[in-house]
């Protein structure tokens, strides 16, 4: 954050200008939590979030924040700990009875309304029926950190009513375009994540579902995205072993269609071997179903190359981050993360407001499967260059307006203009968190920013401050 402070003395013709001129600024970034949950909310009467998901696993109302608020308190190597940022789901019921309480809950328990939403989207899935492990997929994001740009069905071609056995996609596959939030969205800057439940079984016919919803997947990239595109595909795969044809389309080279775009890249199996079987009593670390009885490998984020090496001008995996949430391999074959033998959650906070044991057991209660989380880092825009604010001058019944530049004279952007707060006060003693800021518009006019302010002439002197935010 730069600012620039000045002092105006309204109701008269004379202005006091203070300018304290900032230095160049480095490019900066901004880590992003991503997390992907099935949360078994369509099946047995469950269609509210369960217990231990956002609220105590003995029930009742927000009192902690239950795993959801867990996964923002882990410290993952160099990153601190910090609330989620992308949650995608499987599993759900409806966006009003399952995805809506989650975001009431974790804005009830940050005590921050507006800071989580979820998409507006309502996913479908084979026959449209949810209550027997079919339910639709979701996103809920913080929109703090992040602005969700497009939400966008990706169905199989003749549409939903080829959901299913004709296809191979039987739950409605979700497709998400990202920005940094405070930024004007870009080639640099925007990402694409997509949101899947594979088909369930095992056995030939199983496989060949699974791979047609691949297909469908890697084709809808290959056709829609840029090339260079930054994606992430996440979800419940569902996969036994790595020589699986739906596991290993995503990591192919090439889309089916034959385009050489979206090649996907398994953060534990960077190299795409064959040889994994995922179901077998080893490689325990990686095993994310069931909460009660590990012995599956179903849940994954696998995404682009350009994200997973990292590669400079977009979104970038931050290494050793990857992992399932609740398990570092401590856990035995089919036993339970609660088992007391877990030392996943030693990472927590310091200070945690909630406690590995409560999340262990919040694991077991929320769902049958555990999230698996990884950590990004998304390029912002550098600030504006030295920003310098020029003469002021009164525009009668509008305000004020003051002309604004880089300080080697050059005019701002548009982009930079609207990353531009304009705070104020009539008290220079308050400290700057408990200015107030300017709700009205602003616009860049002939190389002025024109600042509405109807009440200037109620004060004898105001002063103001000029807060450039990424």
């Amino acid at each position: 954050m730069k600012e620039v402070a000045f002092h105006v003395v309204l109701g008269c013709a004379g202005f006091c200008v203070a300018c304290a001129v900032p230095s160049a600024a480095s490019a900066q970034t901004r880590t992003l939590r991503v997390v992907t949950y099935n949360i078994e909310d369509d099946i047995n009467g469950a269609t509210a979030p369960r217990p231990g998901l956002i609220t105590p696993s003995s029930g009742g109302t927000v009192t902690n924040g239950g795993v959801l608020e867990g996964i923002g308190e882990e410290i993952l190597g160099n990153n601190p700990a910090q609330p989620l940022d992308i949650l995608a789901l499987q599993e759900t019921t409806s966006n009003a009875a399952t995805v809506a309480p989650i975001v009431n809950g974790l804005n009830s328990y940050y005590n921050a309304p507006g800071m989580y939403a979820m998409s507006a989207y309502q996913a479908t899935e084979s026959g449209g029926f949810n209550a027997s492990g079919n339910g639709p997929n979701a996103l809920v994001y913080n929109t703090t950190t992040l602005q969700l740009l497009a939400s966008v069905p990706v169905d199989p071609p003749g549409g939903t009513s080829q959901l299913g056995s004709p296809s191979g996609e039987y739950r409605e596959v979700m497709r998400y375009e990202f920005a940094p939030a405070g930024v004007t969205p870009s080639a640099a800057n925007e990402f694409y994540v997509y949101v899947s439940h594979y088909k369930s079984g095992t056995g030939s016919s199983n496989e060949s579902y699974r791979n047609g919803e691949a297909q469908i997947i890697r084709n809808d990239a290959a056709n829609n995205l840029p090339a260079d595109a930054r994606v992430l595909y996440v979800g419940d795969y569902n996969v036994t072993t790595s020589s699986e044809a739906g596991y290993q389309t995503i990591l192919a080279a090439s889309a089916p269609n034959g385009r050489q775009q979206g090649q996907g890249i398994d953060p534990l199996n960077p190299s795409g071997v064959t040889e994994i079987d995922w179901g077998t009593n080893s490689l325990m670390s990686m095993k994310s179903e069931s909460a009660t009885s590990l012995r599956y490998r179903d849940d994954l984020q696998i995404m682009t190359t350009n994200v997973y090496c990292g590669l400079p001008g977009g979104l970038a995996l931050v290494p050793g981050t990857y992992h399932v949430f609740g398990n570092n391999g401590t856990t035995a074959y089919q036993g339970s993360v609660n088992s007391g033998s877990d030392t996943a959650l030693t990472n927590l906070a310091p200070g945690a407001p909630i406690s590995a044991s409560t999340l262990y057991q919040d694991l077991t209660n929320a769902s049958d499967h555990l999230p698996v989380v990884a950590d990004y880092t998304i390029p912002l825009p550098s600030p504006v260059s030295n920003l310098r604010l020029g003469a002021f001058a009164l525009s009668p019944g509008i305000g004020f307006q003051f002309a604004v530049s880089n300080a080697d004279g050059t005019p701002i952007s548009p982009a930079e203009q609207s990353r531009i707060g304009i705070y104020s006060t009539t008290n220079l003693s308050l400290a700057p968190a408990n200015w107030t800021m300017l709700t009205n518009p602003m616009r860049l006019t002939n190389g002025f920013l024109q600042v509405s302010e109807t009440n200037s002439l109620l004060y004898p002197q105001r002063f103001y401050r000029a807060v450039e935010t990424p």
